[in-house]
């Protein structure tokens, strides 16, 4: 899997290019979705931000007021400490849980939107940084136009935050927004493209060049193109078979062997026929809709297709094979 950071200080876009990545297939972890998870009234942390802070930080129902609070530790970076110590450890477990849940998953891009990315965290604990950043005017005019804010008020909410030039050098990718949205949009996708080419060689876990993709003439399956997507964008030669015996013999007996076949659930049986012909060279899977009998998962979303099940012939009831799969994406 790969797990992948994205920030961006106040009015620079971030929400815009997280809402893409959604669209886009990668799994969103929101670290202020996760805050306010943590600060919901009758926990802990709620509790102790008000024996911090005072109990004129809650509503009048009891939920934190959240510009009261903002008003306390705006300005003060020791009131602002306090409260990210009591914060972030809570939002830091959660985020690793559903971290955990998207490696079981089978997901293979997760990208955690978190504002203060720099600021609270090591990001090194993340396989790529992204930055979103627009220029200052730029941000003081939104901020304006969006909230209603005087140049006063907006410059105040920029300069609470590490300048986005301290964190330019240290991001893997930077996305500018400086322009129209569709201008954002493109460069959100170059970005995006780049991250999933990465996303897939993470995910094979082991050397591999070639694969096999074997579909019945009449019914090829509309994953196919996204797996092929997928280990293209990992560096692998990907050639398509019609699911014949005739045709899948030809592709398997000259040459070297694939490093995978992947079958249509109609193609299986002449591709694993074939496959044990030639003395089962690499590894066969089939395409099943079937959620019982687990051998493999793939999640294929940021390929432009919903996740579907692999199935190893045979391999009903079966937990993933370490020996073949180490990965948490195995090469299918």
């Amino acid at each position: 899997m790969l797990n992948v950071g994205l920030t961006g200080n106040i009015a620079a876009g971030k929400s815009t290019v997280v809402e893409h990545l959604r669209r886009w297939g990668a799994t969103i972890i929101d670290a202020d979705e996760l805050a306010r998870e943590a600060e919901a009234p009758g926990g802990e942390v709620l509790a102790a931000i008000v024996r911090r802070f005072g109990s004129d930080v809650l509503a009048p129902d009891g939920a934190l007021d959240r510009a009261a609070l903002r008003a306390k530790v705006m300005g003060d970076q020791a009131a602002l400490d306090a409260l990210n110590q009591i914060v972030h450890p809570a939002v830091r477990r959660r985020r690793d849980g559903l971290l955990r849940e998207a490696r079981a998953r089978g997901d293979v891009l997760v990208v955690n939107d978190i504002p203060l990315l720099f600021e609270v965290l090591d990001p090194a604990q993340f396989d790529a940084i992204v930055l979103v950043d627009a220029p200052t005017a730029v941000r003081r005019t939104r901020l304006r136009a969006m909230r209603g804010l005087s140049n006063e008020e907006a410059d105040r909410m920029i300069a609470a935050q590490m300048p986005a030039e301290r964190k330019r050098a240290r991001s893997h990718f930077v996305i500018e927004n400086d322009g129209s949205p569709a201008e954002l949009e493109r460069r959100t996708r170059a970005a995006f493209q780049d991250l999933r080419r990465r996303a897939a060689v993470a995910a094979l876990g082991r050397p591999a060049r070639t694969l096999l993709l074997a579909a019945a003439p009449a019914s090829e399956h509309p994953a196919l193109h996204a797996i092929a997507a997928r280990y293209a964008d990992a560096g692998l030669s990907v050639r398509r078979v019609a699911g014949s015996a005739a045709a899948l013999d030809q592709a398997l007996g000259g040459g070297s062997p694939p490093d995978a076949i992947v079958a249509t659930a109609a193609a299986a049986p002449a591709a694993e026929q074939a496959w044990e012909r030639v003395g089962r060279p690499g590894v066969l899977a089939y395409l099943s809709n079937d959620p019982d009998p687990v051998a493999v998962r793939l999640d294929l979303r940021p390929w432009g297709y919903e996740w579907l099940r692999l199935v190893e012939p045979g391999a009903a009831g079966l937990t993933p094979r370490s020996d073949l799969f180490p990965a948490a994406n195995p090469l299918p």
